[in-house]
């Protein structure tokens, strides 16, 4: 089971504390009325999905031998148009940086971490469509 809390503290801002103790800042935007100061609560879930996805594909790939130096993963989204809470879609884009690395194992660990391991992406899925893109860059 998975739990967090949030304690309001003045204005916009909560702070959030997460099962093993570990706190978080918590604010609206300035342009949303508060001062900014700590994380969008809107963000939180795009990180969530940056951080699962990127660890599940870390592991796929080390598991398939892949000289991984760096994975840097991004996730945008946009709001819907209409006014309705929710998000219109979300992209995930993977930037993974090696010698030798092969795409097709790549793209493997990709669809495996999005279809089968990642809470978070699945979880997202059922709200919104989620897709990706994948750059692939050689290093010497």
């Amino acid at each position: 089971m998975l739990e967090v809390k949030a304690k309001w503290v003045s204005g916009w801002k909560f702070v959030g504390t997460d099962s093993g103790g570990r706190e978080m800042k918590m604010d609206a935007s300035v342009e949303g009325g508060g001062e900014g100061d700590g994380f969008r609560p809107a963000e939180l879930p795009l990180m969530g999905l940056a951080g699962c996805t990127g660890i599940d594909t870390i592991e796929i790939l080390q598991k398939m031998r892949q000289p991984v130096e760096s994975l840097d993963v991004r996730v945008t989204a946009e709001k819907r148009d209409d006014g309705t809470p929710g998000l219109a879609g979300v992209e995930v884009e993977y930037i993974i940086r090696g010698k030798g690395l092969s795409k097709d194992k790549i793209e493997r660990a990709v669809r495996l971490s999005e279809e089968k391991y990642c809470t978070v992406s699945g979880a997202l899925k059922q709200a919104t469509p989620v897709t990706h893109t994948i750059t692939i860059e050689e290093t010497s």
